[in-house]
Order: structure tokens, then sequence, then C-alpha cells
């Protein structure tokens, strides 16, 4: 202890130097200590500096071009099986298209795409569906007009030629100056011909050419105009007076019918069996008299029946001729292929060839 004691006094100035130092660092280490701890502090807490955003912005960047990627891909299968013909796999594909990018650019089309696909493959019902759901859901699309018009023509396509014809009036009511105004005038036409219903036919054809004069409907209404004026000079039969020849002298109203062959076989079989049963009569052998003057009655009516069918059938088949006219008139004018495409190259869905 004494030695201790001497070697302590022997550096006391040292110890008291190293005593004085000891107590100035230790105050500035607590203050470096708790700086460091303030400044990492705030650096968790202060938002981050602009050059670290860049890394964010590229990650919405990148996500925003992979969904365009795959929305470009999903159409381009969708377009493919259109173009070849795959109609309800295509209407299959625009639909999950609607339903999994409702906000894609020219969406309306999509939707007009999806009731195309069902027109094409000929599911009618399904196609006028989808154009109504289009112009409800896009009223303000470009599209609206020519959904409306093809509600018109899969009517007529599906052989409700009466609502075809309140659905073409409704549009020319709604959209009178559209480009597909005079296509729509001139199908009513070609409905009104389709039932025989001459005048009808030709005044809608005839307010086609006085109203759209500059359009490619123009000149074959005027043509076809002039060629139902003919229609009542078309042959006609009576069936009235057919069946009244044909009671008078069985087979003579098919012969004024057309049908010389079967009036002469009506007339050598009515001749045999009234004979045969006069004959069994006279021979008082009446059972076989009533039998045979029984078929022979029934020859005689049927002769009468067939002969007012004959009238009618006649009648119908010189129509038929003369509708084939129009139609061959119609499609040989090409004017089905001559509407402007809308912009875009949006592909149109034509007519078919059902008149």
């Amino acid at each position: 202890m004494k030695i201790f004691l001497s070697v302590l006094g022997h550096y006391e100035r040292v110890g008291c130097t190293l005593f004085l130092i000891f107590l100035f660092v230790l105050p500035l280490s607590a203050k470096m200590v708790v700086g460091n701890r303030q400044v990492s502090a705030l650096t968790r807490s202060s938002p981050p500096i602009q050059g670290s955003k860049a890394p964010i912005a590229d990650q919405s960047k990148e996500v925003l071009f992979a969904e365009s990627r795959r929305l470009n891909a999903d159409r381009y299968f969708a377009d493919s099986l259109f173009q070849e013909g795959d109609y309800l796999n295509a209407a299959h594909e625009y639909k999950r298209l609607l339903f999994f990018h409702p906000n894609a650019p020219r969406i309306d089309f999509i939707a007009f795409r999806v009731a195309a696909s069902y027109q094409n493959a000929g599911k009618l019902e399904h196609a006028i569906r989808a154009y109504q759901l289009l112009i409800d859901t896009y009223p303000k699309s470009v599209l609206v007009e020519r959904a409306k018009n093809n509600i018109a023509q899969c009517h007529v396509l599906s052989g409700d030629s009466e609502q075809g014809l309140a659905s073409l009036k409704r549009f020319l009511s709604e959209h009178g100056e559209s480009n597909l105004a005079p296509r729509a005038r001139f199908t009513i036409g070609m409905l009104h011909a389709n039932k025989g219903e001459w005048a009808q036919a030709g005044r809608a054809w005839n307010d086609v050419y006085s109203t759209y004069p500059d359009t490619p409907f123009a000149e074959v209404s005027d043509r076809l105009a002039r060629t139902v004026k003919n229609a009542g000079t078309l042959p006609h039969r009576s069936p009235t007076i057919a069946g009244v020849l044909s009671a008078l002298v069985p087979g003579s109203g098919q012969v004024y019918s057309g049908r010389m062959t079967d009036g002469l076989y009506t007339f050598v079989g009515m001749v045999v069996l009234g004979s045969a049963s006069f004959y069994y009569a006279d021979q008082e052998r009446y059972e076989v008299a009533v039998p045979v003057g029984m078929l022979g009655a029934f020859f005689y009516g049927n002769g009468i029946y067939q002969s007012i069918q004959s009238a009618r059938v006649f009648n119908v088949q010189h129509e038929a001729q003369f509708r084939n006219r129009l139609q061959q008139e119609i499609r040989g004018s090409g004017v089905f292929g001559a509407i402007s495409p809308l912009k875009g190259k949006m592909e149109v869905v034509v007519w078919k060839y059902r008149f």
C-alpha cells in the first residue's frame, strides 16, 4: 500500500491530467451518441428525397406497360378468330375483353364485335341482345346507328319481316340523315317486294331515288321502281274460275292453269270411272257400281281441288320468277358493297343474300 501511494504521489500530476481529460471527453462522446441517434431517427421519419421516387414510378410504368401488352395480345387473338370465321369463340374472347378491360380504348368496338360475331355465326337472337347492350351501354358511340340498323337486319334474316320493317322505319325516324338511311329505305322496298307488295315496294324505291339521288342506291332504285310497275301485267289465273271449269268439265281447270297433262289424266280418269259406274249400274251389279261411283266422285272432287291449287301455284310461280329478276338486279348492282366503312378500318357486317 505504501508503495502504491508513493507511486500515485509520484504521478499525481499525470493522474490529474488524465482525470481532467476524462471529464472533458465524456460529455462530448455522450453528445455524439445522442446526435447520431437523432440523425438516425430523423432519417427514418423524414420523407425520401426526390431521387428515391424513381423506382416506384418505374414500377408503375412497368405494370401499365404489361397490362397494355396483355390487352393487345388478347385483342389480337380475338380478332384472329373473327377473321378466320370462328365466330362463336371470337364472341367469347371479345366478351372476356369486355369483362376484364371495361375501360380499354375503343371498348365500344369490342362490344360491337361481340354482336357481329353472333350475327355471322347465325345466332341472331344473341346478336340482337348484344347490339342492344351496345346501344344501352355506349349511347354516344358512333356505332349506335350501325347497331340499330343491324338489329333490323337480324330480324329480317330470322324471317321476321314485320319486326324488320318496324325496326327499319324506327331507324329512319331517328337517323334520317345517317349514311345508312339510303340502305335502310332501300331494304324496306326489298321486304315489300319479297312479300309481293309491289306498289309499296315501288313507292319505297321511288323515295330512295328522289331523296338520295347522289348515293349508289339511287340508280338501281330507279330501275327497280320502273320494273315493279309491270307487276300488274304478270300472267294470272283465277282459282275460282279454275274450280268452276273443273266442275263443269273435269280437268279443264288444270288445263286453264297450264297443267295440260294433269288435266288430260283427270279427264280420262273421270270418263273411265263414270262409264264403269253407269255400266255396272245398268247391269244391276250395284256391288260394283257403287264403289266405282264413289271412287269416281272422289276423283271428281279432287280434280276441282287440284284445279284451284294449280291456279294458285301458277300465280306463285310467275311472281317468284318476277321476284328473281328483281333479286338479280339487286345483286348485280353491288349496292351492298358500296357502303363506306367506318373510320379506323372497322369491319362492316354486310347483308346476306336472303331475299
